[in-house]
C-alpha cells in the first residue's frame, strides 16, 4: 500500500487560527487600566533606576555627579507630569459647572449693559456696579486656578433660594470654603486692575464665538472623487448652454417689462 500524505494546507490554516487568537487575546495599549498619563510611570523607573545607582558604594565620581543632575531633571519632569495630570483632572471633573455657570453670569452681564443704556442718576451706578461685580465673576471662572479644587460663585442655599418648599434642605457651606471663594475673586480683580487679566471678558467669549461659527467647511472628499471619475460629458455641457435662462411667467404687479419697453417707444 502506498504511504499517503498529508496535506500541509491544514497545517497552515491551524497555525494561521493560533496566530488570529494569540492576536484577539491581547489588549491594545490603550485598554490599559492604568490612568497614568504617557510617560509618567517611565520617569518613576528612571528615578528608581538612578536612585540605586547612587546606592551603591564605590561608584566613580564622575558618574555620582551625572547620574545626580540626571537625577534632579527627573524629578522636575516628575513634579510637571503630576501638575499636568490634576489639572487634566479637574479640568474634566468642573467642566460642567463652570459652563453652566459662565452661561449664568454672562446672561445677568448682558442684562446689565442693556439695562444701563437707558438708566440715570442713582441706578445708572448701581446698573455698573453690577456689571463690574459679573465681570470679576467671569473671569474668576474662566481663570481660575487650574491646580485648585473649583468653588462654585453660587452655592446651594443661593442656588435653592428660588425653588420649592418641597425641595431638600440644601447643606449650607463653610466659612473656610466662602473665605477661600472670596480670596480668589479679590485676586481676580487686583489682575484686573493691574491689567494682567481684561476688564471686559464678555468681549473676548464673543470673539472666540465668532472665530468658530466664521470657520468654512472642508468639503467632503467624496464630492472631488466623484466629480474626478464623472467629468460631465459635451452632450451634457451643450444641452445645459441651449436650455439657458427658465421662463418667467409674467407678474401681475410689475408687468412684462417688453411690453413697458414698448409702450414707452410708442408714446
Amino acid at each position: 500500500m502506498p504511504p499517503v500524505r498529508t496535506n500541509p494546507k491544514h497545517k497552515n490554516a491551524e497555525g494561521s487560527t493560533s496566530k488570529k487568537q494569540e492576536k484577539k487575546s491581547k489588549a491594545p495599549p490603550h485598554q490599559t487600566k492604568t490612568n497614568a498619563i504617557p510617560g509618567r510611570q517611565k520617569l518613576k523607573a528612571s528615578l528608581r533606576q538612578a536612585r540605586r545607582l547612587l546606592a551603591k558604594e564605590g561608584l566613580a565620581a564622575n558618574v555620582r555627579v551625572e547620574t545626580e543632575r540626571r537625577l534632579k531633571a527627573l524629578e522636575a519632569e516628575l513634579e510637571q507630569a503630576e501638575v499636568a495630570t490634576k489639572e487634566r483632572d479637574f479640568a474634566v471633573r468642573y467642566h460642567k459647572i463652570k459652563f453652566f455657570e459662565r452661561q449664568k453670569v454672562t446672561r445677568k452681564l448682558n442684562q446689565a449693559k442693556k439695562a444701563l443704556q437707558s438708566a440715570e442718576g442713582s441706578e445708572k451706578k448701581k446698573l455698573e456696579k453690577e456689571l463690574s461685580r459679573y465681570r470679576i465673576d467671569l473671569n474668576y471662572i474662566l481663570h481660575y486656578p487650574k491646580t485648585k479644587k473649583y468653588i462654585s460663585l453660587f452655592p446651594p442655599e443661593v442656588r435653592h433660594t428660588s425653588s420649592e418648599s418641597s425641595a431638600p434642605t440644601p447643606i449650607p457651606e463653610s466659612d473656610k470654603t466662602s473665605q477661600e471663594r472670596e480670596e480668589i475673586r479679590t485676586w481676580v480683580k487686583e489682575c484686573m486692575e493691574k491689567g494682567e487679566l481684561s476688564t471686559e471678558p464678555e468681549l473676548h467669549l464673543e470673539s472666540d464665538k465668532s472665530s468658530h461659527m466664521s470657520k468654512p467647511k472642508a468639503p467632503s472628499s467624496q464630492k472631488f472623487n466623484t466629480a474626478a471619475k464623472n467629468p460631465p460629458s459635451k452632450d451634457d455641457q451643450k444641452s445645459k448652454s441651449s436650455k439657458g435662462a427658465p421662463d418667467i411667467g409674467q407678474d401681475d404687479f410689475f408687468g412684462n417689462d417688453d411690453d413697458s419697453s414698448e409702450e414707452s417707444g410708442s408714446d
